[in-house]
């Protein structure tokens, strides 16, 4: 028995976490197409910049653990060019 290796339950956080980090690329990306307020694009800007560095960390977990990697939310899954849905305001507080 590895005893380094993750159990079930890890992985299905593991797993969870990296739909939710997928999600958030792709509502940063959606934001940052539409925002306005120069100080909420930077905060997406980092926002969209851990969630990529946080998709890598897992994904070299899922291989390492010789796990397929969860089919995430994907840039066909964000319209880049629909119009604002929400004002900056909103933005500022979901982040």
């Amino acid at each position: 028995m590895d005893i380094n290796r993750v159990s079930s339950q890890e992985i299905s956080n593991l797993w969870a976490h990296y739909i939710r980090e997928t999600m958030a690329v792709c509502v940063s990306k959606y934001v940052l197409s539409c925002a306005k307020d120069p100080e909420i694009t930077s905060i997406y800007e980092y926002s969209l910049k851990l969630s990529n560095d946080h998709i890598k960390v897992l994904e070299n977990i899922f291989n390492q653990e010789n796990f397929p990697i969860p089919n995430g939310f994907i840039d066909d899954d964000v319209n880049l060019n629909a119009p604002p849905l929400f004002s900056d305001k909103f933005w500022m507080s979901y982040i």
